[in-house]
């Protein structure tokens, strides 16, 4: 676009060129803007990695075992507690939660087994 202007149609026609050429930029912008926006959004993040069946897997595990963790903690040392109290239930919250991390496969094994029985 380097080219010399020597009248109004020229610059009427430099000005026209770059108008074009910014709305074109501009479009381009938004729509990479939008996409941007979209692999953003939280749903779109966590379908991304959790559609990877190890990452998948480690995080069902973690949940679980956070779950068990704070249900052991709620059944041994109740709602309101003391200070120590607190501190005593993280610590089983924690402890139990990487337990029950560290094994979900025994304990799933453990855990059909006795359901076999039973029924």
């Amino acid at each position: 676009m380097n080219r010399t202007i020597k009248n109004t149609n020229d610059l009427k026609t430099a000005i026209a060129e770059l108008e074009k050429r910014r709305m074109i930029q501009e479009e381009i912008l938004t729509n990479e803007l939008q996409a941007a926006y979209e692999n953003l959004q939280p749903l779109n993040i966590l379908q991304k990695v959790t559609s990877s069946p190890g990452v998948r897997n480690t995080l069902l595990k973690a949940t679980i075992g956070l779950g068990v963790g704070v249900l052991s903690k709620n059944l041994l040392i109740g709602k309101s507690a003391g200070i120590l109290k607190n501190v005593i239930g993280n610590v089983i919250k924690y402890g139990v939660a990487t337990l029950v991390a560290k094994n979900s496969g025994k304990i799933k094994e453990t855990g059909t087994g006795l359901l076999k029985k039973l029924f």
